[in-house]
Order: structure tokens, then C-alpha cells, then sequence
């Protein structure tokens, strides 16, 4: 009896994907090598022998080559608008890059995210703007633009104001160099940066040379009119705005002998209230509001034993600010944070068996609290104000009438002998013990903050008349 043929049935065409029916049902057709391979005699073991051969290995190879990307699905091709596309992604990455202050360094990894996200976009596949190309762009692309437009839109603006501060980083010392204009088709008041220099000094001279080469290298020398800075004595020449080795007298004389000299409001507020505060005699506020800070900051024990008398005196315990003498901003949250933990702090530093003597001797005052309410009203007038005075849209005008705001409301202050509520309250019960002597020369103490504050603002009137 003859042996039965074996066919290629369902189950091999499962286990064998390189094969197809062929001409019979005892063939296979294998559309890697386009052949037919019978497996009438052994059936399985055919087509493995098949697929061990030479050839078909071969064409295996062959074909994953010819079915792998092509080398062009990777480059860009200048003469075509492909490369338009990825240009303008990589340049839009680092234009969000400058906006935003990132690292240079994040551009690094950011290209291969994109990669991984858009597997399916052939121009994020292309982009290839790590830190190096990234700060190209920006330094020679984006910056020059930027400049070219600016200037560009100067044409039509008649007077401009020019601005520059120190800014240490690091060992080097870096002037950035700002204008400030009116532009009412381009959204009002402008400030621009027009350079940024490094300097070996800060000296009048080096400072007013890097302006006036500013100037004319943007061609905007005549429409110069006024110079900004804070009020030292390098940009003023004191507060007298004395003539001679300064930044404002040198570039009166080189740019326009009418140029105005605009000093820092901010700079003057913050003096005029640390002047004031500074003539009481009972306390120094600053130093009692580091010495409460430092008292706490890094001790976990002191601040869990602090947390136990807020919660015996019913206050809700909250992390208590520092204040750094040259922050405009930080002393009336400092004061507002104290002031809302003073019975608990009181409580805590009276209690205690080695409290620093200035601490102990300033919570032991009747007079402490009425002290931190009355700089709080005073300090509140100047915080509203320095918030204003720091919104970058300001203008001219708009400074002046809140420095002017202030003058007049200390004026009022110190002719109506205004003490504020909260005070007043615990000068009266302090006068019920028996404590009228202390209670005149402690109001006498605070009107004298006005006094001292608002004559700190006439000596620096040249600020605000040079307006």
C-alpha cells in the first residue's frame, strides 16, 4: 500500500508565517524566496530544512535591509521646505527656552523627549538642538533679531530714557543695559534691552563709557533724555547730586545738558522708614525681628516647644520670615508674622531659662507690642506703595504720585499726632496702671518717626524735582 502524503494544513501555516498555499495541497509556497517547497514526504521537517538553507537565510538579510529606514528619513535635505519646519521648531524651543529662564543644560534631553512623544512626526524625529545649538540660536539668531526690530520700531520714538545697574555673577560684574520709551501702537510704555556687558570695575568712568557706546551704536544718542539708576554716589554724586566724577554729570555733558537724572524710588522709600524707625530709641526692629528669625530657623526643638505654647495660647503656629536689610518687600511680612504670634512668643521667651537678654529684655517691655503695631500701620503705607513702585509698567508720572501720595499722608500723620487704633487701645491700659510718664514718651518716641521720615524725604527731594 502506498504511503499518504502529508499536506500543508491550518497548523503549518500557523507555526511556519514565511508560507503560503501552493500549487497542490502538498505544497508550500515561501514568498521570502518566491519558491515552492513540497511537503508530501516529512511534512514539518521540510520546511525547517528550508529555512535552514543558505538561500533563504539570505534573502532574509537582504530583506531587512531593504525594509529598514532609509538613511534620507534622517537628514534634511536643504532644498527642500522640510528643513523650514525644523528650524523654526528649534528656534521656537529656544525662544521658550529665554522666556521661561531655563538652563541651556535642559535642551539636552528635551529633543530626545520630543523624539519619544511624536514618534510618528518625521520633524520631531529631526531635531537636534541640545545646549550647544540651542545658545547659538539664541546668541546669533533670536538676540540680533531682536536688536534689528527694536531699533527698527526706534525710528518713530522721539525721546527715550536709558537705565543700568551692577549685577555680580560670580567673579564677573555685568551691566545690562535698558531703555525705557513711550510707544502707543506697540502697547504704551517699552522696556528693552539693548546690551549686556561685562566691566572690570564699576566706576563712574567705565559705567558712563558703556552707556554712551550703547547709544551710539544704536544710533539713539539724541533721543536720550533722561539717565536712571539707584541713588548712589556713583550715578548721583550724593544727595546733593553734586556735579563732577558721577554717570549723570558725565553723560549731561556728553549727551544732553538737559538730561534728566531719575533716582530710585524704591531705594527711597526703604531708607526714608529704616531712617524713622531707626530714631526710636526703646527698640531696632531689625534686629529684634533677625534675632527672632535666628532664634528659630534651624532648631526643630525650639520650634516644636514654640508650636506647644500656640496651641496653649489658642494662635495658629506659623513659620516665622526673615528680613534682609536691602529687601524692600520682607519687613512688613516679618512684622505682620510676629504680631500674630506675639502672645505665644511672648509666652515662650518669659518662660524660658536662657533667653538672649535682648529678646527677654524686649518681651518683658510693656511697650513691645504697641511698638510692633505702630511700625505695622506706618510699614503698611510704604509696603502698598513699593508694590506699586515695582510694577514694571509704571511710568514717570505715575512714580511721582505715589512718592507724593506718601509725603502727604506722613505730613497728615505727623500734624493730626496719628497713632492707630490697635495702639491707643493698650496705651489706655497702660495708663490705667499707672504708667502716664512711660505712655507720653513713648507717643512721643512715634511722632517722632514721622518727623524723622518725612525730613529723610526732603533731603531727597533732587530725586523726585530732577522728574
Amino acid at each position: 500500500m502506498p504511503k499518504r502524503k502529508c499536506v500543508f494544513n491550518d497548523r503549518l501555516k500557523e507555526s511556519f508565517k514565511s508560507f503560503v498555499d501552493g500549487r497542490d495541497v502538498s505544497e508550500a509556497k515561501c514568498i521570502v524566496c518566491d519558491c515552492y517547497v513540497s511537503v508530501a514526504n516529512k511534512g514539518s521537517y521540510d520546511l525547517k530544512a528550508h529555512l535552514d538553507t543558505t538561500k533563504h537565510k539570505s534573502r532574509i538579510a537582504s530583506s531587512a535591509v531593504s525594509s529598514s529606514n532609509n538613511l534620507s528619513n534622517f537628514v534634511i535635505n536643504k532644498n527642500t521646505p522640510e528643513i523650514l519646519k525644523v528650524s523654526a521648531v528649534e528656534g521656537t524651543l529656544a525662544f521658550h527656552t529665554v522666556v521661561h529662564q531655563h538652563s541651556f543644560r535642559s535642551m539636552d534631553c528635551t529633543p530626545a523627549i520630543l523624539c519619544c512623544m511624536f514618534d510618528d512626526s518625521n520633524t520631531a524625529k529631526k531635531i537636534s538642538c541640545a545646549r550647544t545649538k540651542t545658545e547659538a540660536i539664541v546668541n546669533n539668531v533670536l538676540a540680533p533679531h531682536s536688536l534689528k526690530v527694536m531699533i527698527e520700531c526706534l525710528k518713530c520714538i522721539l525721546f527715550i530714557s536709558i537705565a543700568t545697574d551692577a549685577s555680580n555673577h560670580g567673579n564677573t560684574k555685568m551691566f545690562p543695559v535698558l531703555i525705557q520709551y513711550y510707544d502707543y501702537l506697540n502697547g504704551g510704555i517699552n522696556i528693552k534691552l539693548i546690551d549686556l556687558k561685562n566691566t572690570k570695575n564699576e566706576t563712574s568712568d567705565t559705567v558712563s563709557e558703556l552707556l554712551l557706546e550703547s547709544l551710539n551704536k544704536n544710533n539713539i544718542k539724541s533721543k536720550c533724555v533722561a539717565f536712571v539708576g539707584d541713588n548712589t554716589n556713583t550715578n548721583f554724586g550724593g544727595i546733593n547730586c553734586k556735579s563732577g566724577q558721577n554717570i549723570f554729570s558725565k553723560l549731561k555733558s556728553s549727551v544732553n545738558k538737559n538730561l534728566l537724572g531719575i533716582g530710585c524710588p524704591a531705594h527711597i522709600l526703604h531708607n526714608a522708614i529704616h531712617h524713622g524707625v531707626d530714631q526710636f530709641d526703646m527698640f531696632d526692629i531689625e534686629s529684634i525681628i533677625l534675632k527672632i528669625f535666628n532664634y528659630f530657623s534651624i532648631y526643630t526643638v525650639r520650634t516644636e516647644s514654640l508650636k506647644d505654647f500656640c496651641e496653649f495660647t489658642d494662635i495658629t503656629y506659623r513659620e516665622l520670615l526673615y528680613h534682609s536689610k536691602t529687601r524692600w518687600l520682607s519687613i512688613f511680612p516679618a512684622i505682620n508674622r510676629i504680631l500674630q504670634m506675639f502672645p505665644a512668643l511672648k509666652s515662650y521667651f518669659v518662660s524660658q531659662d536662657q533667653t538672649p537678654r535682648a529678646l527677654l529684655n524686649f518681651f518683658e517691655n510693656d511697650f513691645s507690642e504697641p511698638f510692633l503695631l505702630f511700625v505695622h500701620s506706618l510699614m503698611s503705607t510704604f509696603h502698598n506703595s513699593l508694590e506699586k513702585i515695582e510694577n514694571e509698567s509704571n511710568s514717570i508720572c505715575e512714580i511721582i504720585n505715589i512718592v507724593e501720595n506718601i509725603l502727604t499722608s506722613l505730613k497728615c500723620r505727623t500734624t493730626e499726632k496719628f497713632i492707630p487704633l490697635a495702639v491707643k487701645a493698650r496705651i489706655k491700659h497702660l495708663r490705667e496702671n499707672g504708667e502716664e510718664i512711660a505712655c507720653d514718651n513713648f507717643i512721643g518716641h512715634c511722632l517722632c518717626i514721622y518727623s524723622s521720615t518725612t525730613s529723610l524725604f526732603r533731603k531727597m527731594d533732587y530725586v523726585i524735582n530732577a522728574i
